[in-house]
């Protein structure tokens, strides 16, 4: 189901006429053999050339057979496997959350670690960023560090004047950071950060920053959105494309592949799985046979051919899913549906194929309650939506491949 977007010329502008969501026929497994201790869930954390690298509990473990199966290997600190992982010159580097060093690196693949020197301490390392020849890592309350030899790493926080780091992206030359508190910020070098502009004083605490072709995307808490075509300078508000249901809970890049995971109600809480490679214009959903009640978030990592997904504590027992690439795929195209204004103050225009017409449907706001219940009567209704609370709703055509449309109430 597509929506009008209103958001400025960029490569996911084609989405309003060329996104078709498809069920694939590549199925998920689980691939948890040798992993101990699956009743705090289970969290994907990066790779090597070799290695894949995951955690349960307080159990830091590596496959060497692309998650065939799993042995156990040394933590970086004692009962701490480390919140996220990465690979840069010739070395696999975990960030901690700790009181003392909270980066290390193995170069047997975890049977031994060392520490490095200037790196962060008495912080949450959520992630690596590489850009410019040099490895990133962005904190919870310690802002940014950088190396360029894997050594040797120091603050970059200079005019990064919020150091609550939440994610990072690049844009042509600029190194951009979404912070919770502060926005985005950009820089050239790492040297000197500039916040940017554009970017409402009640949507400064961010979610996601991630890039799409040539143009950036910014999600703050509470759901609101913003895009930017000048590399991150100054950004305008988007509406994301109705199939992401209520909002995004994880972005991940590999190389030309994106992946994004995305909370939609569909009997209850269920969040579904979304490939692109061609930058955004087309995606392909790809929850296939996942129990998608809460993957929450809990890693996405692509690895020789597969992607793995890693269900947390709460969904107890699920563990480690792997999909690899297959060559069978069934189109089930989504219904096109438009809705507009969006936002809206009061009446809102739903407009429909005629194959959905005389459908039931429902709103529902964000914790799942029905608002609104009625019955499609014609190719284009309008529905009075000026009882409701501003907020948050989603619109379900109930019959057909319709997607939830999501729709803002001012």
């Amino acid at each position: 189901m597509k929506q009008i977007l209103r958001s400025p010329a960029s490569a996911f502008s084609g989405l309003v006429l060329a996104c078709v969501p498809m069920i694939t026929n590549a199925q998920w497994s689980q691939t948890n053999t040798g992993i101990a201790d699956l009743s705090q869930g289970a969290y994907l954390l990066g790779a090597s050339p070799t290695h894949l690298f995951a955690k349960a509990g307080s159990t830091l473990y590596r496959s060497a057979n692309n998650g065939d199966s799993w042995t156990a290997a040394t933590n970086p600190v004692a009962l701490n496997p480390g919140e996220c992982g990465a690979y840069f010159n010739g070395r696999y580097y975990a960030g901690l959350n700790a009181s003392t060093d909270c980066i290390l690196y193995t170069t047997d693949n975890g049977d031994t670690w060392n520490s490095v020197t200037g790196g962060p301490t008495a912080t949450v390392v959520r992630g690596f960023q590489e850009y410019g020849g040099g490895l990133f890592a962005y904190t919870s309350n310690a802002g940014i560090y950088v190396t360029t030899d894997g050594d040797t790493w120091q603050a970059a926080n200079n005019g990064l004047t919020n150091l609550n780091v939440i994610g990072m992206s690049s844009a042509g030359v600029y190194l951009l950071a979404a912070t919770i508190g502060g926005g985005v910020y950009r820089t050239i070098n790492g040297t000197v950060w500039n916040q940017v502009t554009g970017i409402g004083a009640g949507d400064l605490n961010g979610e996601s920053i991630w890039r799409m072709g040539s143009a950036q995307y910014y999600a703050a808490q509470g759901g609101a959105e913003y895009t930017s075509t000048d590399f991150g300078a100054t950004w305008t508000a988007w509406t994301q494309p109705a199939f992401f249901g209520l909002g995004l809970l994880e972005v991940k890049r590999y190389g030309t592949d994106l992946y994004m995971e995305t909370r939609h109600f569909s009997g209850g809480l269920r969040d579904s799985l979304y490939h692109s490679a061609d930058e955004g214009a087309s995606w392909t959903n790809i929850t296939g046979n996942l129990n998608a009640a809460d993957l929450n978030g809990s890693g996405i990592v692509e690895n020789d051919g597969c992607v793995f997904i890693g269900y947390n504590l709460i969904s107890p027992g699920q563990g480690i899913y792997r999909r690899c690439a297959s060559t069978g795929v069934e189109e089930v195209p989504a219904q096109a549906v438009r809705v507009f204004p969006n936002p809206v103050v009061g009446m809102i225009t739903v407009v429909l194929p005629q194959e959905a017409v005389g459908a039931p449907y429902r709103v529902v706001d964000i914790t799942g309650a029905e608002v609104l219940r009625g019955r499609i009567g014609g190719a284009q209704v309008e529905l009075d939506l000026a009882a409701l609370a501003a907020g948050t709703y989603v619109l379900r055509v109930e019959g057909g491949a319709v997607a939830p449309v999501r729709v803002v109430k001012r």
